[in-house]
């Protein structure tokens, strides 16, 4: 058999290449999003934990961010804010292809929705694919995004910023942010998805985001940032979304490189992931408060409960590539339990509305390594007895294949001795599995406290002083860790996927074949394909493109049982990440190929 590793290593690397060139994991000796010196707290001076009672300044220019009458208020070349004014936000205000809104360091804009006007105010910044936004802040000077509201400000007082761009995900090339298509006035608007990892989006460094989360219709929120296919050339850093009515941040697919986000107090989600998105995070902070959950928690239907992490690949739990693959590493999650108290101590509705630090379900393999989790009912959910066999956690007979060091490794959980205190098939203070099975339970929470996996559950009690310095003071939030917290040792930076950025090369459904190896890979004329089959059958091989579209079909062939070799001409196709896809009734394989010419 020939050495399949090796190229398909060499794929990796020249994937991961292009998202390395200008953003790199820090290798800091700490676990968590914070060390213990208090002149390297990245969240002091421009962070504000109490925006409910801040006092802003009220507008003085009504007019430039104002598309209220029309609906939409559109950027089609740079437009430069001025930090000396307030802005008034409404409406929609979509930066075009070829806009660029550029807002400099210092400027405060106030924003108001108005589900009732006519046309519907649904104050939210759009950046469109071709579109460029540059927000500016500094520590001293950030850029502030807040309600319009002197008094009774909450979550959901106007919308979000949505970010839009042509990188992959694994849906297609013209994906729309959900609610959007309703937009009676243009609906058209938020749609990401291509082929082009680099894209770049603009910047966003130093920039609060206030009450965002506006409903564009029931269970339609916008999110406090959205990211929807964008590229890893966009710069993200130093953001902090307070108060969202809805995640504080959501990637649906695309490969964007983000560092010191802070999700604080948000209603649903504190980091939401989907659709493939395959970039990468260091150093972020999770803040639940038990005043702001999802209202929907206890319906019928639809139910949604606030989560620290969600992921999916996808709503339908497809092997559709790319797969939801990020990586996270040195977040702090600091879930609804207070410091020094139980789950069991919680009001009843926040016991049901707030459960896991980390919910995996729908085919994800998202991987989140050197950081800490503490105060949440279970540590992490599993969702779905097929999710527990693609991410590793039991055995791989189904075929799935992914890069080895996945998943959660080099974490420190507390309060699981007394997060979830009911015994029960499905879950513990530590894990929870979909099933009704005690088995899956306690091969969940047994792979998790693995010594290989280095994660430390409950290293020191949850009480004051033992891990953090005041992470739960409700004005002045403090993550540090304290002086001889566990925190400050046991980070590893060697993990395959903290270099990969979580680039899974193939997934098979089709187990019918076997031994798949690709050569040459990168190939620039043509490729061999050779396996084993079961059995004698007929398949169609393809080649798409990182979007799922179709852009070499080779037909329809015959495979005969044992070995099998096929050569494809790819000599007339551009350079670029593909997909080679072999399918039949029973299933699929699809294998990433690397055309360099």
């Amino acid at each position: 058999m020939k050495n399949i590793t090796k190229m398909v290593a060499v794929a990796l690397t020249l994937v991961a290449s292009s998202l390395q060139a200008q953003w790199k994991f820090e290798q800091v000796s700490y676990v968590g999003a914070l060390e213990a010196d208090a002149s390297k707290d990245w969240t002091k001076n421009w962070t504000n934990w109490t925006p409910k009672t801040t006092t802003y300044a009220d507008p003085t220019d009504t007019t430039t961010l104002n598309g209220a009458a029309a609906g939409t208020l559109n950027i089609t070349n740079t437009l430069t804010l001025d930090a000396s004014k307030v802005y008034l936000l409404k409406g929609l205000i979509v930066v075009k292809s070829g806009g660029d809104l550029v807002i400099p360091a210092g400027t405060l804009i106030r924003c108001k929705a108005d589900i009732t006007a006519s046309p519907k105010n649904y104050a939210t910044v759009v950046v469109e694919r071709g579109g460029q936004i540059h927000i500016n802040g500094t520590e001293a000077k950030p850029v502030v995004f807040t309600s319009y509201k002197n008094t009774g400000r909450d979550r959901g007082d106007w919308g979000g910023i949505a970010l839009c761009g042509k990188s992959p995900n694994n849906q297609g090339t013209d994906v729309q942010l959900e609610g959007f298509n309703n937009v009676s006035f243009d609906n058209t608007l938020a749609k990401g998805g291509g082929t082009t990892d680099d894209d770049n989006s603009g910047s966003i460094t130093y920039c609060r985001i206030e009450f965002g989360g506006f409903a564009f219709e029931p269970n339609k929120e916008i999110n406090g940032l959205t990211f929807n296919s964008v590229g890893n050339k966009t710069v993200i850093d130093n953001v902090q979304v307070a108060f969202s009515g809805d995640d504080s941040y959501e990637w649906f697919g695309g490969s964007v490189l983000c560092k010191h986000l802070i999700a604080y107090n948000g209603t649903d989600d504190d980091f939401d992931t989907d659709f493939g998105y395959r970039g990468a995070v260091q150093f972020a902070i999770g803040h639940k408060d038990t005043s702001y959950y999802d209202l929907s928690y206890n319906l019928p239907s639809g139910a949604s409960t606030s989560e620290g992490f969600e992921s999916d690949n996808d709503a339908g739990g497809s092997g559709k590539l790319p797969l939801t693959s990020a990586v996270f590493s040195n977040v702090t999650m600091v879930g609804p339990v207070p410091v020094g108290s139980t789950y069991s101590a919680l009001s009843a509705t926040a016991r049901n509305a707030f459960r896991r630090g980390i919910r995996i379900r729908r085919n994800s393999r998202l991987s989140i390594v050197n950081s800490i989790f503490m105060g949440y009912r279970n540590f992490v959910m599993f969702d779905g007895d097929s999710t527990l066999k693609a991410a590793g956690v039991m055995d791989t007979s189904s075929g799935y294949s992914f890069p080895k060091n996945n998943l959660f490794r080099n974490n420190i959980i507390v309060n699981t001795t007394s997060a979830f205190g009911p015994a029960s098939t499905t879950a513990n203070g530590l894990a929870e599995v979909a099933s009704n099975n005690t088995a899956y339970l306690k091969h969940l929470s047994n792979w998790i406290k693995a010594s290989t996996n280095s994660n430390r559950v409950d290293p020191v009690a949850y009480t004051a002083g033992t891990l953090l310095v005041d992470p739960k003071n409700p004005t002045a939030p403090d993550f540090k860790p304290v002086t001889g917290s566990p925190a400050l040792s046991g980070s590893n930076f060697s993990l395959d996927r903290l270099n990969d950025f979580g680039v899974v090369n193939s997934v098979k459904t089709l187990n019918t074949i076997s031994g798949v190896n690709i050569s040459p890979n990168p190939a620039s004329s043509s490729v061999m394909i050779d396996f084993d089959s079961e059995t004698s059958m007929q398949v169609k091989i393809q080649i798409l493109n990182m979007a799922g579209a179709v852009v070499k079909d080779f037909g329809t062939q015959s495979v005969t049982k044992g070995m099998n070799v096929m050569s494809l001409d790819i000599s007339h196709m551009q350079s670029g990440m593909y997909l080679v896809r072999i399918a039949s009734n029973g299933g699929f394989y699809s294998s990433r190929l690397m055309i360099q010419k």
